[in-house]
């Protein structure tokens, strides 16, 4: 499936949003991705938990079309038959607010919503972290649907409190 991207940056003009069921390449375009956006993913550990993590679930990658190389990608992990998480997400910085994001989300809603998924929920850095760079992935959250539901200092620690949102399929 293609996209037009309204606006014409660094002559990407249309997006292709592909369901990857590789292992090795999920890993790969994870880590590549993840390492590029230190602001979001700067701890070794979490990105090595993430790499790994991406076997399970479902993973969509977005590249330019006619272009093999990735944009960015999400994967998916099952909580239960009802409801789905958004397990990690990101795009290379310089794709960032070309709405790339939004149609990898979409897509993977679209794909959730055919197998039955109701909920999806996703965690995220929570409000009361001064954290820039995660007030715009509230934000983006926010913009796509999803609404705050709880903020958790347990599941991450006092220092970084988690904030789970959730929207309705």
């Amino acid at each position: 499936m293609y996209i037009k991207i309204n606006r014409l940056i660094r002559g990407v003009t249309k997006i292709k949003i592909k369901r990857l069921d590789n292992y090795i390449e999920r890993k790969e375009i994870c880590n590549n991705v993840l390492r590029a956006l230190p602001e979001w993913f700067g701890i070794e550990e979490s990105i090595e938990e993430y790499n790994e993590g991406v076997k399970d679930g479902e993973f969509f990658g977005a590249y330019e079309e006619g272009v093999d190389k990735p944009l960015g990608f999400i994967s998916f992990i099952f909580n239960n038959q009802y409801t789905a998480e958004l397990y990690v997400t990101g795009v290379f910085k310089e794709y960032h607010n070309m709405g790339i994001g939004k149609k990898l989300l979409s897509e993977g809603e679209q794909y959730l919503k055919e197998k039955g998924v109701k909920f999806l929920m996703v965690k995220t850095l929570g409000e009361s972290h001064p954290d820039k760079n995660y007030a715009k992935t509230r934000e983006f959250y926010l913009k796509t649907g999803f609404t705050p539901l709880q903020e958790i200092k347990e599941i991450w620690g006092k220092e970084n409190p988690c904030l789970i949102m959730v929207k309705n399929l």
